[in-house]
């Protein structure tokens, strides 16, 4: 897969400006405030979770029917804003899963004949003219596709014995998230906030023509690195911001209620 985005690179620099700095811009400010605050704003960000679930299941069981986006997308909200901690839980799992899908699928994710690795001059005869805004939507509809198929068809021939690692560690992340409320919740948004501003930084990087993809894929374990790091500075973190601010709300509800001053001597003239 990586060669799909090593050639989605290069025809980066050729995209129009709104379908890469905008996308690149808010996902780095909302990973951002995620990474570090998205605790603080937790009804909010589930409900918009829930939402970008429900139309990501809907477009890929579905296909592109914006009806049926619109439907997934309000039942996951309201699943997120009624169960909190289980979507909280579920989506701590799905991120782990996901990411150690990433490392052991890799081998097995290669390019398939037809993609447009090799070929980012396909839609455009001029290779150095800039491409407008529709074409430059075509050609991440394209590469889009392209990851999709590689991702799905490297999923059908892994092997059942990697199978069991990608379950097992959604798994236990899902039971931390279940069972440890507060550190399941911090760990959930320094991992997605995480994830927001590395790729949001590659979007910007990539328009600019730095070629981000290939320097991470050099030094892969060194990025690696940097992730784990991040994620772990997130999580203690906003564990340690929530933790206080329970401690301070329970504190004020255990307060008892102020006491009734007692009544005066009643007056003659209420006798």
């Amino acid at each position: 897969m990586v060669e799909i985005l090593k050639s989605f690179e290069q025809v980066a620099v050729r995209l129009s400006p709104i379908v890469l700095v905008l996308p690149g811009l808010t996902a780095a400010a909302l990973g951002l405030f995620i990474w570090l605050g998205g605790l603080g704003f937790r009804m909010l960000l589930l409900a918009l979770m829930g939402a970008l679930t429900g139309a990501f299941c809907s477009l890929w069981i579905v296909g592109q029917n914006p009806a049926a986006m619109v439907l997934l997308g309000l039942l996951g909200t309201a699943i997120a804003v009624v169960f909190q901690r289980f979507f909280t839980a579920a989506l701590l799992g799905a991120l782990a899963g996901i990411i150690v899908f990433l490392v052991v699928a890799w081998p097995s994710l290669v390019v398939s004949e037809g993609a447009l690795v090799g070929q980012p001059e396909a839609d455009v005869q001029d290779g150095t003219a800039a491409l407008s805004t529709d074409q430059s939507l075509n050609v991440i509809r394209a590469y889009t596709l392209d990851v999709t198929d590689t991702v799905k068809r490297g999923g059908t021939q892994l092997m059942a014995s990697r199978w069991a690692v990608v379950a097992a560690a959604a798994l236990t992340f899902l039971l931390v998230g279940l069972l440890f409320r507060h550190a399941g919740g911090a760990l959930t948004c320094a991992m997605l906030g995480t994830e927001m501003i590395f790729a949001g930084l590659i979007l910007l990087l990539m328009f600019k023509g730095s070629r981000p993809v290939t320097r991470v894929d050099a030094r892969a374990p060194f990025f690696g690195l940097v992730f784990a790091a991040m994620v772990v500075f997130g999580t203690l973190e906003q564990w340690i911001l929530l933790r206080r601010a329970d401690q301070r709300t329970e504190g004020e509800t255990k307060k008892s209620p102020p006491r009734k001053k007692p009544e005066g001597k009643r007056s003659w003239r209420s006798r």
